[in-house]
């Protein structure tokens, strides 16, 4: 093959090059496509990524193409961020404005020049809006009020004070810490207990991971007050989790009653509609149940206030009733007591008189008594110290015959100690059997071969066993 039969890589590059500039150049185009393989050159300040676009179904790519962005195109980007609250990555399906590039090193590609936040917008608005009416139509304990909804947890009473809560949130969240320092420095001097729950708050495809964390606070049957989920700040995609369908359901059912505080300022995301009470931050979600607390420790103050007053209201018209009682009484009191008195006065005088009659008539008893009280002592002594003597006699009788009956018991209990004693017994042929100096008193300790001594009347006698035969006691020739 000749030279002139070939071309270089190069030149067929600048064909193209050429022909797609002719056919592109000043054009650009409003596509509809997903973003996938995002990367972002800080330094540069330059957007890589691709646009795809796929079957209805979702799993099949029909077509695809490099994309980048740059200058005018990122700042385009970051408003579009800003506009949405949401960051520009992978699985966005975006409406965007491209030109068409080829380059003969990097090949064909699109930049991108401007993107849609409003379809952006429409697209977040129609899918929160189906998942909403989802809601609707498949659980009867969900209802629609006006622009607001109406759930299971949103109809609970909470407690008139909230001390015991739950908190869902992810374990490195800074929303949870300011909820906690909120909650434990407060101005009032409230105590809470605060259990931890932590899970993944972000990304759609962790909705199953925080339903669990759900299930799981309430399979602890703890009774707590209330349940808080939070979250801080970050992008629209980061909340995409909290407009989940099964959250959504699971929040509506809850029986404890559910405050948010999920740092979206934007908007109010479904887990907020669902749940009994939504605030924008964590922050606010513990000012929220301060506030509550409060609201209740003021009603009791002014109960407190109310009952005082009332209080004093009635003491003050029962003491004027009780003052004119008073009178009255005192009034009735000094005319019931003047006839009385009188009659008393008389009693008085009648008593005093008899009373001087009595005592007289008993000064002469007592005298009288007191005459024959002198005389009957010496009398009496007299007697008594007859019955001395005669009893004194009868003691020194009675002690000289006991005496005598001590001492004949006391010579026969020495006769017996005599008859009974060791050296007594062993002189009417009786012996006494030691084995190791100690002295048994059977056979049963005491076995052939072994050495025993005998005592007798007038020795000791060292023996060795040579026969043991059992004895009943019964048949003897002793």
């Amino acid at each position: 093959m000749g030279p002139d039969q070939y071309i270089r890589l190069s030149q067929l590059n600048d064909q193209i090059q050429d022909t797609i500039n002719s056919r592109f150049k000043g054009q650009t185009y409003w596509v509809v496509a997903d973003i996938t393989n995002h990367s972002f050159k800080a330094d540069k300040k330059i957007h890589y990524f691709e646009l795809v676009e796929k079957s209805e179904k979702g799993s099949v790519i029909t077509a695809k193409i490099m994309g980048k962005s740059w200058g005018a195109g990122v700042l385009k980007i970051l408003d579009f961020e800003i506009s949405t609250g949401q960051r520009f990555t992978n699985n966005l399906h975006v409406l965007v404005q491209v030109s068409v590039d080829f380059h003969p090193l990097y090949g064909l590609s699109v930049n991108l020049l401007d993107i849609d936040s409003n379809f952006m917008l429409g697209i977040l608005e129609q899918q929160r809006n189906a998942t909403l009416a989802r809601l609707v139509k498949e659980n009867d304990f969900i209802h629609k009020e006006g622009e607001l909804y109406s759930t299971l947890n949103s109809r609970l009473k909470l407690p008139a004070i909230i001390q015991r809560v739950a908190v869902i949130s992810s374990s490195s969240s800074a929303g949870n810490e300011d909820f906690r320092h909120t909650m434990q420095h407060n101005d009032f001097g409230y105590v809470f207990q605060i259990d931890d729950y932590h899970t993944v708050v972000q990304g759609d495809n962790n909705a199953k991971l925080f339903v669990n964390k759900l299930i799981e606070v309430y399979n602890t049957g703890i009774a707590y007050d209330a349940i808080v989920i939070t979250r801080g700040g970050g992008s629209q995609s980061d909340f995409l989790i909290f407009d989940n369908y099964n959250i959504g359901r699971a929040v509506a059912k809850f029986p404890i009653p559910v405050i948010t505080g999920i740092g979206h300022q934007k908007n109010v995301s479904i887990t907020d509609l669902m749940a009994h009470t939504h605030t924008k931050t964590p922050t606010k979600a513990a000012e929220f149940i301060i506030v509550h607390n409060r609201s209740f420790e003021q009603h009791i103050l002014s109960l407190q206030r109310t009952i005082v007053i009332k209080s004093q209201q009635l003491f003050l018209g029962y003491y004027k009733e009780l003052s004119g009682l008073k009178s009255m009484v005192t009034h009735n009191a000094r005319e019931l007591i003047a006839v009385p008195k009188e009659q008393l006065m008389l009693t008085q005088q009648h008593i005093v008189r008899t009373s001087r009659e009595i005592l007289a008539g008993e000064k002469q008893d007592l005298l009288l008594t007191a005459q024959k009280t002198l005389q009957r002592p010496q009398s009496i002594i007299q007697q008594k110290k007859s019955e001395l003597q005669h009893l004194k006699a009868n003691l020194k009788i009675f002690n000289s015959q006991y005496l005598r009956s001590r001492r004949l018991q006391l010579e026969d209990y020495q006769k017996n100690i005599k008859l009974l004693s060791p050296q007594n017994i062993l002189s009417r042929g009786y012996a006494v059997i030691r084995k190791n100096n100690k002295i048994v008193n059977g056979a049963q300790d005491i076995q052939e071969g072994q050495e025993i001594e005998i005592i007798v009347k007038d020795a000791v006698l060292k023996s060795t066993v040579h026969e043991k035969r059992q004895y009943d006691g019964k048949h003897t020739d002793l």
